[in-house]
């Protein structure tokens, strides 16, 4: 049975630095459900009932991006509000609150990769990357998942990054997302 499910969203993987490589590592893992929803999905046409039954018997999901400004790609977004529908994900019970269902307990966890430099994202009137992810962190959080600590690169669209930074960062990736 795979525990963990990771999600890829990314137009265009084949020129990516580090989702590229991510990808090659994590989808050959036993315990890993890997979806690249491009390749699956390149009409936004997400099969909803599919993605629903493999979240059932799954104890961690991944969303893995390139941050395109400020967000995530619209097919992860498109995923997210189709797939974490009402009456699936949560309902509001007869007392009227809010009540998380089909994700409650499982660990959460988000893979970015940015072309910007770090610096980029602080300053006066900047967001940070987490910010920038709240979205994401509070629609989870309210599914009733258990955040991990995301996993971010910067510096990847000036082609300068060394060999050894981006491999030690992937190892440091994989080592994440495989513990459960």
């Amino acid at each position: 049975m795979k525990k963990i499910l990771v999600l890829l969203a990314h137009d265009d993987l084949e020129k990516s630095l580090v989702n590229k490589r991510i990808k090659e590592e994590l989808s050959c893992e036993e315990n890993v459900l890997y979806k690249d929803l491009n390749e699956l999905y390149p009409d936004y046409n997400i099969d909803v009932k599919k993605e629903q039954e493999d979240l059932k018997n799954i104890s961690k999901i991944v969303f893995q991006f390139p941050m395109y400004w400020y967000s995530a790609p619209a097919l992860l977004k498109r995923w997210v509000d189709s797939v974490l529908e009402y009456g699936y994900s949560y309902i509001i019970n007869e007392k009227g609150d809010f009540e998380a269902l089909a994700l409650k307990g499982k660990k959460f966890q988000t893979l970015v990769s940015m072309g910007a430099k770090e610096e980029s994202f602080y300053g006066e009137d900047r967001l940070s990357v987490k910010e920038c992810l709240n979205s994401y962190f509070y629609t989870m959080e309210m599914l009733g998942t258990k955040k991990i600590e995301p996993s971010f690169i910067y510096g990847l669209g000036y082609g300068d990054i060394e060999e050894e930074r981006l491999q030690s960062y992937i190892q440091e990736v994989k080592e994440k997302v495989l513990e459960n």
